[in-house]
């Protein structure tokens, strides 16, 4: 498993308002100043009941990057087949600017914000979508934040991600299949207390496999200056 700031991305229970303002700050650092930035923001993450949508973050790295028009395919398809207060925002973190093919209405692209402004982010979605099969420092981050994870079999994704049972920590389709990954990412954001348990598994998970792989006390390897 990659190293995870654990103190860092951690749960966190940001209330509604807070979520949207770290957002806003996130896609535009002028945002909370400008009312007009602010209210495009508002208006995409709001529903007329003044319910937050389901955010689903999904970080791209630059080996990735093809794979962002499958992302845009399967939360578009989402966004069609569920009510407004359902219907999911993307976040694609790392992406600044997206490919010409067809998007979802609602992505909101925000560039890479810094170790600093990383763990905050990942705070205000509610779901983690894979952008491949393996398993990437942004899974394990999105994972310690108590995110459960959306993605695909037919890489290291299988080794982390419990598809069903007490121990699920996340959604797993198969290799291949869009109409079960569109159905796994429905599931998510119809089901609050279910996504929420599954995030809360996939914290611990990370956690405790985390602890599992730290050297003893006694490990010389621990004591600072110790030959590698």
């Amino acid at each position: 498993m990659n190293s995870v700031d654990t103190t860092a991305f951690r749960p966190r229970a940001l209330a509604p308002e807070e979520r949207f303002r770290a957002l806003a700050r996130a896609v535009d650092p002028n945002a909370l100043l400008d009312h007009q930035a602010l209210a495009r923001v508002r208006s995409m993450l709001w529903t007329k009941e003044a319910s937050l949508r389901p955010i689903v973050i999904s970080a791209v790295t630059d080996a990735e990057r093809r794979a962002v028009p499958v992302l845009f395919d399967t939360v578009g398809q989402v966004q069609r087949r569920l009510p407004e207060h359902l219907a999911p925002v993307l976040l694609l973190c790392g992406v600044v600017a997206g490919p010409a093919s067809p998007r979802p209405t609602d992505v909101l692209f925000v560039p890479e914000p810094g170790v600093d402004g990383r763990p905050l982010l990942f705070a205000v979605a509610d779901a983690f979508l894979a952008a491949s099969p393996e398993t990437t420092t942004a899974t394990y981050e999105a994972m310690a934040t108590a995110l459960p994870v959306i993605g695909t079999t037919g890489g290291s994704l299988e080794k982390d991600i419990v598809n069903g049972g007490y121990d699920a920590n996340g959604w797993l389709a198969d290799e291949g299949d869009s109409g079960a990954l569109v159905a796994a990412l429905v599931q998510a954001c119809l089901y609050r207390p279910e996504r929420m348990r599954r995030g809360t598994a996939a914290a611990e998970y990370v956690r405790t496999v985390l602890e599992q792989r730290r050297p003893p006390a006694d490990d010389p390897s621990r004591t600072p200056g110790a030959a590698a």
